[in-house]
């Protein structure tokens, strides 16, 4: 008797998101996610060579496999490491060793002279970011959906926030490849869906995973803490937040002790010579970051060509001049702070590296961790937003959309050139019909996707005026 009310919830959080206005768009993006996936070069591989290093050898170290990858760290004990944020590769060892089993079961067991085991397979690559970043992601989004709903958020917002949040975004783009900015921002979303929820404990793990994952979260750290103080107007909440963190906390000292003998030695100061951006001699922090950002740099993450927002999701610009429409709501307001912070956050951090532009990508990846929270806040204050307003983010969001089909069959990997011109050439100058099947296949899924949405709005509309009289009290 006592497992039948957890069961009833259980079932009734299971139907919720089966039935939610949501699921059909989550459907399309796992399709297209799985329909061209990306492997990401030099940058996943130091993720797969250290997870290689781990399974096989028990190191941390990427010694064996350093010619893998140029995204390496020279420690002053002498040993190579990815100069990366370990979070990824500690969330994905359990799968990583199972799926490398299975695929040395297979016959990718062979060693070669060195007594080394091969690179990963797809295997091991499609099951890793499918358990690690598409599944958690989308289901994320359809418990946000109900969450939206709750608060009792109109269809249109909560449409805009699946739309933006799962293909209107770089982190969303980068979902399908292990570069750990998917990760990032799955876990940057989790925390501050579970922030607007009070779960004090499950936000903190979140943002604490977040940190371990990629270096750049350390700089959104003053916007929780600013927006929980401002909504909060109490310290209850630090105890538990504090505690929370802990284990996240004790992981990245133990492991920058291991790698580079101290907590606060980050792996980027220790980098490849030949992937640094030197900046001007400033004061700075760990030699990479600059206390103060450099306005070229901050103007091209905005508006550039090459990876600013303005070209790749220029929704988020249109979301930051919203918030004049938020006055006088005092939890509304706290959400745009955290994310708007967070943002702000990152835009000075990136503005002050000399490797702004993120290298060889396919937009502001630096700044990405925070895009999907953005869409989150967007649906928030949709309602409080006049109509003119909604156009304007549709509109940006569509520039987005289309951005982001055009750039679908190719890879995630592209010059420092404008991006859009780029994606163009890549387009008509193709030897091959592969990009305009992939294209034609993820058009068609996008139009039965928009028709199945199209018609369930309606039959929810047909529907309302029989909910409504079924709820009137009957006269006696």
């Amino acid at each position: 008797m006592e497992g039948r009310p957890a069961q009833r919830v259980h079932s009734t959080v299971w139907s919720g998101l089966r039935h939610s206005p949501l699921l059909p768009w989550v459907l399309l993006f796992l399709f297209v996610s799985l329909l061209v996936t990306q492997r990401g070069g030099t940058n996943p591989m130091a993720r797969m060579a250290a997870l290689r290093s781990l399974t096989d050898g028990g190191t941390l170290h990427i010694d064996p496999y350093k010619d893998w990858t140029i995204d390496w760290a020279l420690s002053p004990t002498g040993h190579y490491y990815q100069n990366k944020a370990p979070g990824s590769v500690f969330l994905g060892i359990p799968v990583f060793a199972l799926t490398d089993l299975l695929e040395r079961h297979t016959g990718s067991n062979l060693r070669d002279e060195e007594g080394r085991l091969p690179a990963p397979g797809y295997l091991t690559h499609i099951v890793l970011v499918l358990t690690v970043q598409l599944l958690p992601f989308s289901v994320l989004v359809l418990l946000i959906g109900r969450e939206l709903a709750a608060r009792g958020v109109t269809t249109a917002g909560q449409h805009f926030f699946a739309l933006a949040a799962l293909f209107g975004n770089t982190a969303s783009m980068l979902m399908n490849s292990y570069f750990g900015h998917g990760l990032a921002a799955v876990l940057f979303l989790a925390a501050f869906l579970f922030w607007l929820q009070r779960r004090w404990t499950l936000s903190a793990v979140c943002l604490s995973w977040c940190v371990l994952t990629e270096y750049g979260a350390l700089f959104v750290l003053p916007a929780f803490a600013v927006a929980t103080v401002y909504r909060e107007r109490h310290l209850r909440w630090v105890m538990p937040v504090v505690l929370a963190s802990l284990p996240a906390a004790a992981l990245w000292g133990w492991y920058h002790t291991v790698a580079f003998g101290s907590p606060l030695s980050i792996a980027s100061v220790y980098t490849n010579p030949a992937e640094i951006y030197q900046v001007p001699q400033r004061h700075n922090l760990w030699g990479t970051f600059t206390f103060l950002p450099y306005p070229d740099y901050v103007l091209s993450l905005l508006f550039g060509r090459t990876r600013g927002i303005l070209v790749t999701q220029p929704w988020v610009l249109v979301l930051i001049a919203c918030v004049v429409f938020v006055r006088g709501h005092r939890e509304l307001l706290a959400a745009s702070l955290f994310t708007g912070l967070a943002l702000a956050a990152l835009v000075w951090m990136n503005g002050g590296f000399g490797g702004w532009h993120a290298g060889w990508t396919i937009g502001p990846r630096y700044l990405s961790l925070s895009f999907p929270a953005l869409a989150l806040s967007a649906a928030l204050v949709w309602d409080r937003l006049p109509r003119y307003a909604h156009a304007a983010l549709w509109a940006g969001l569509a520039v987005s959309l289309v951005f982001r089909w055009l750039l679908l069959p190719f890879t995630v990997v592209q010059p420092i050139t404008p991006l859009w011109p780029r994606a163009w050439q890549l387009l008509v100058t193709s030897k091959t019909l592969e990009p305009y099947i992939y294209l034609a296949l993820a058009a068609l899924a996008s139009a039965i996707t928009t028709w199945v949405v199209l018609r369930s709005r309606r039959d929810a509309a047909a529907a309302l005026p029989l909910r409504m009289a079924a709820a009137r009290p009957q006269e006696p």
